[in-house]
């Protein structure tokens, strides 16, 4: 198992990549405080795709939003 990392240090060691994270913190707002990645790539499939971790996770990007408006423009218009 990889080494328990802030979130400012995964944007730091890995960016503009998609991450599977495991072993997560959270802040009182559920936002991810720290966890272990487990798999990162530029290509977010090659995270997606690759069988399930046996435990809880999160999926983040750690670059800038690209949807035109933020992300909540985008779920707002497609009623994500």
């Amino acid at each position: 198992m990889g080494q328990k990392m802030a979130w400012e240090e995964m944007k730091k060691a890995y960016p503009d990549e998609w991450l599977l994270i495991t072993d997560c913190e959270r802040d009182q707002f559920g936002n991810l405080k720290a966890g272990v990645v487990e798999r990162h790539s530029q290509d977010d499939k090659e995270v997606f795709a690759l069988p399930s971790v046996d435990k809880d996770c999160a999926f983040r990007y750690t670059g800038e939003c690209r949807f035109p408006g933020g992300l909540r423009a985008h779920v707002q218009n497609y009623n994500i």
